[in-house]
């Protein structure tokens, strides 16, 4: 009986282990300084490919990690606020122009809200382009979600966006930042709780 019940937890413990280096694995395969590290290997070997069959000197090999936004995102997109100052929602779609933005945004938002399309409060409508320019975010694509600015660091992001849109490229890219800042506060909350 004694030696059945050792070879269980013998058995528990094999298979504890097991999971603990599987779920290590993970972690390790799934965390930035290894995808980096992975990106670092693999563009040397790819620029080494190029210039052996086109015969050029290397150049500066960029390389963009995470979600690239959609040509149809970069001619479309459209970015507008919704509601007054103590309760402001972002909204993106896609449209022709700024004034069909509007329309649309308008007629959607009534829908939603049980409201006449005259009493949709809308404002700030930017454009891609407008936003790129005003914003000051490294990966121009983040610079969507920027909503206010102290000097050269984003101050507020936006944190609930209604995407009136289907784009996956856009929900990418805002589900990718809200990844990374979901890290950056918790490494923060780690350090402050060793330190």
């Amino acid at each position: 009986m004694v030696r059945t019940d050792l070879t269980v937890l013998a058995g528990v413990g094999i298979l504890a282990l097991a999971c603990l280096v599987v779920c290590g694995l993970y972690v390790y395969w799934s965390s930035d300084s290894y995808r980096r590290r992975k990106q670092r290997y693999r563009a040397p070997m790819q620029a080494g490919w190029a210039m052996q069959r086109a015969g050029e000197m290397p150049q500066a090999i960029e390389t963009t990690p995470g979600t690239q936004l959609s040509q149809r995102c970069k001619t479309s997109l459209y970015r507008l606020i919704f509601g007054e100052a103590h309760a402001e929602n972002v909204v993106f779609l896609m449209a022709a122009s700024r004034e069909a933005a509007r329309k649309e945004a308008a007629d959607a938002l009534a829908a939603i809200h049980s409201i006449t399309p005259d009493h949709v409060s809308l404002h700030h409508v930017a454009s891609f382009r407008e936003l790129v320019e005003s914003g000051v975010s490294e990966d121009e694509d983040l610079r969507l979600f920027e909503l206010a600015w102290e000097g050269a660091h984003v101050s507020a992001w936006a944190d609930h966006p209604l995407f009136l849109t289907d784009d996956h490229s856009l929900l990418g890219k805002w589900a990718e930042l809200y990844a990374d800042l979901a890290r950056e506060l918790a490494t923060s909350a780690i350090n402050r709780a060793r330190g």
